[in-house]
């Protein structure tokens, strides 16, 4: 797990190798370990590293890596998961290695295969290979975009490459500048431009998930895909039971593969069936069945508390690591720290998003702080599954004005228990009253909402078709049913890129690599071929991840649906120990503010409106 960075001046003219030291250094936090640069091609390529050492502590794992006398060399971020099953193929074809690390494994592969061999690989990556022969670079990122891979493309002068757009601010001759259409989009929309491979920043782009690209001068540069879902859909079970058995095979599978390093790990747990579906199996798996190359100082468990608060899973957290027997460490954060703590993340962050991340940072930081390097989590689920409240509700209203009545009783069921008891009254009544509009229309105006949802996309915001597709073969969903559409684009173009983005620099600027089993692209493949009864059904979403869990995990923890989240505090800080600070932030400002609520329709207001509002409700009403 490392940062990586590349500049390519395709003029020919040469690099300076502190400017690529200055451009690569920017990302000390991904790789604290060691660093590496190289230059070639009459030094009008430069390739950088900065290394999270993980497999291989030696520096036989040293980046940029040469292989087959020094024809390739790569850079490389990420983990391939099965690189010894691989490497025991090529060493069985003659090949041979010198280090323990995957990174040679992946060059040796590619000496082989060619760009074909990333259909080997199962894991997480982006990572640049150079053909000194063939004098061309090759980029490429995992399917589903885990890892991150940016880059730059000024036409015959130069194509450079880094693991964040923060990099680019310290990149020679670039005036990094934030692109006010794409801000504006991103505004209105935090989840809208990741899937999509855009950023806020003019001219920065991203590799995207499951694609490729080849840079040589002169020549064209595109992105290709080389993996698709709907190229990867399986056959399944027919019952329940079998699907689950099945289920769980693979997604046990998907956790002791990514048990494999050389420095202590933990799980980052939250008391909710994800994170504790992968901490009962993992610790499962480390007390019952032999393992090599597993570093068994610790398999722990970190829990981010805000005591007081709604966000605090302090007791499901204790439960599921009471199950195991395990321990855990929970940690907490300090308030009187918290603006300091907000600005540097969000510095680093480098992005816009709905809330800080300090949440989910400040977890990553105190393993680190207790000697952990990597945390097996629970990401990517919800998106499948309909594990968010929204998704549930579109497919329940989705099947009341289709005149499921059945189905759109089921899913009301479903929706209802996800709420805190509290809230549940208010839910029924805005239920009901959707019943009675329903009932109301005529024949025609339920004839168009039947058109509209059958044809519609489900946020058709968030597509922002305006946009160029960077793809040559871009994913299309608008032709499936609003079930499988829906997870469709949570999972590969809406929500699901952003938060692997956010996961991925809250972990990596403390210097800690998150592995993730529910992404394994087998888990994922067989996921999407399943009918819909069994991810949403019985009562629950998520239905195939509690089946598999029967037994297996303490019960009420399994069966549990009021969902929190992960997620900041963000109300309470903004109303407690952030208050005076946001105060300060917006002092003798204008803000441009858009929302549907008429008193932010005017566009900017003033700073002293905003402090007149937040200083007399709740902030949360005006969100």
């Amino acid at each position: 797990m490392c940062g990586i960075a590349g500049i390519y001046n395709l003029d020919g003219s040469a690099i300076e190798i502190n400017n690529l030291k200055r451009f690569t250094d920017s990302m000390l936090h991904r790789g604290p370990d060691a660093s590496g640069y190289e230059l070639f091609q009459d030094n009008s390529l430069g390739l950088g590293q900065r290394r999270l050492s993980i497999l291989d502590l030696s520096d036989s794992g040293k980046q940029p890596m040469s292989y087959a006398n020094g024809r390739y060399w790569i850079t490389y971020n990420g983990e391939v998961f099965n690189f010894e099953q691989i490497k025991s193929e090529l060493i069985q074809k003659g090949y041979t290695f010198a280090s323990e690390t995957d990174t040679e494994v992946i060059l040796a592969s590619y000496t082989h295969w060619g760009k074909d061999c990333l259909n080997k690989f199962n894991g997480m990556w982006a990572f640049a290979i150079w053909d000194n022969s063939e004098q061309e670079l090759f980029l490429a990122r995992d399917r589903f975009g885990i890892k991150p891979l940016y880059y730059l493309f000024e036409p015959a002068k130069r194509f450079v490459f880094a693991s964040e757009t923060r990099a680019f601010k310290y990149l020679n001759s670039f005036n990094r500048q934030i692109d006010n259409s794409l801000l504006d989009m991103n505004l209105k929309d935090p989840y809208a431009l990741e899937g999509l491979g855009y950023t806020i920043f003019n001219n920065i782009l991203q590799v995207l998930p499951g694609h490729y690209m080849v840079i040589k001068p002169k020549q064209k540069v595109q992105q290709k895909r080389w993996w698709h879902i709907a190229d990867h859909l399986v056959k399944v079970p027919k019952t329940i039971e079998e699907q689950t058995e099945k289920f769980y095979e693979i997604f046990r599978d998907a956790c002791k593969i990514r048990l494999i390093s050389d420095v202590p790990f933990a799980t980052a747990l939250s008391g909710g069936l994800d994170s504790t579906a992968v901490y009962s199996t993992v610790y499962d798996i480390m007390q019952k069945e032999t393992l090599n190359r597993v570093n068994k100082e610790s398999q722990s468990a970190f829990t981010a508390v805000f005591p007081g608060m709604p966000q605090d899973e302090r007791m499901y957290a204790q439960i599921a690591a009471d199950y195991t027997g395990g321990p855990i460490t929970f940690l907490e954060t300090e308030n009187s720290a918290l603006a300091e703590l907000v600005e540097k993340e969000t510095e680093l962050c480098d992005f816009i998003n709905v809330s800080p991340i300090s949440s989910i940072s400040s977890v990553y930081k105190g393993m680190r702080a207790n000697g952990i390097v990597v945390s097996l989590d629970g990401h990517g689920v919800d998106e499948m599954l309909y594990g968010y409240r929204d998704m549930v509700y579109s497919l329940y209203k989705n099947a009341l004005w289709n005149e499921n009545t059945e189905t759109s009783e089921n899913y009301c069921r479903v929706l209802m228990s996800m709420y805190h008891p509290d809230q549940q009254k208010v839910i029924i009544a805005k239920f009901d009253k959707l019943l009675a509009e329903k009932n109301t229309r005529d024949n025609s105006l339920v004839n168009k909402i039947k058109k509209y949802l059958r044809t519609a996309p489900v946020n058709s915001e968030y597509l922002v078709e305006q946009l160029p597709n960077l793809s040559d073969k871009p994913y299309d969903f608008s032709g499936f049913p609003l079930d499988k559409r829906m997870v469709l684009n949570e999972f590969f173009q809406h929500t699901l890129p952003a938060l692997l983005r956010n996961f991925d620099r809250a972990g990596m600027m403390n210097s800690v690599e998150i592995r993730m089993p529910f992404m394994d692209w087998r888990l994922v493949s067989y996921v999407f071929s399943l009918p819909t009864e069994s991810k949403i059904g019985g009562g629950f979403t998520k239905r195939i991840v509690r089946e598999a869990m029967k037994g297996r995990m303490e019960e009420s923890l399994r069966t549990r649906t009021y969902k929190v989240g992960i997620g900041s505090p963000v109300e309470y800080w903004m109303n407690g120990s952030l208050k005076d600070w946001a105060f300060d932030c917006v002092k003798d400002q204008s803000l441009k503010l858009r929302a549907e609520n008429s008193i932010l329709q005017s566009g900017k207001i003033e700073a002293n409106l905003v402090r007149q509002i937040w200083q007399n409700i709740n902030i949360g009403l005006i969100q």
